[in-house]
């Protein structure tokens, strides 16, 4: 079927096609970069305050991504699980009365190889404010408890939703290496000199 066919189509429609398929992808990449910093350039100056900044990545380990991907609804419940562990997590360690970071949380379920892989980036303030308006900035940060938080968190929700039992919450838990990952930038910027990572934009929810 493909030889006769491919004999009445001219070579020179084909490549008009071809061309015409690689201009519109063209455009809309640049149509979506601009949008992209334009949210940005907004996000910049409007939400963000002029201290330093910090982006996180949590990731959940492969066994537990189908449960995300045939229940879309605990996308929204991995991402409150990401914040309440970062928020709980920052204030810990600044040493202030009622400490409250400020956040910009974006979901993404695609990964390097186009499979499935929710997961959440986060852009936080790289530390607490406090009192009133004053901001303090947090000592460095051991990633391995905010990770254990963050695993604790996400299989209370599984098992209040139904989705694991006790028993597979076990077998879990006794991995030596648990598949969950927190990812954790340098400080970056004070106000309009940060630039938040692309990944944040333009699917982000300030908090």
């Amino acid at each position: 079927m493909s030889r006769p066919l491919a004999r009445h189509v001219p070579t020179n429609t084909i490549a008009k096609d071809l061309a015409y398929l690689t201009s519109r992808s063209d455009k809309r990449r640049l149509a979506k970069k601009k949008r992209v910093v334009e949210f940005g350039e907004w996000v910049c100056a409007n939400v963000l305050k002029k201290v330093p900044h910090r982006h996180f990545v949590f990731s959940i380990p492969k066994i537990l991504r189908r449960y995300f991907l045939y229940d879309r609804h605990l996308l929204h419940e991995l991402s409150r699980c990401a914040w309440e562990s970062l928020k709980a997590f920052m204030q810990d360690v600044v040493p202030e009365k009622a400490p409250l970071p400020g956040a910009i949380i974006a979901i993404q379920t695609f990964g390097d190889l186009l499979g499935f892989t929710p997961h959440c980036h986060i852009l936080i303030t790289d530390g607490c404010f406090y009192g009133k308006g004053m901001f303090r900035v947090a000592p460095p940060l051991e990633l391995k408890n905010l990770e254990g938080i963050f695993r604790h968190k996400i299989f209370k929700m599984l098992i209040a939703k139904g989705k694991i039992t006790e028993e597979m919450l076990s077998l879990l838990a006794g991995w030596r290496h648990s598949g969950f990952h927190v990812f954790c930038g340098n400080p970056s910027g004070v106000g309009s000199q940060l630039q938040p990572p692309q990944q944040i934009v333009p699917y982000s929810y300030p908090l």
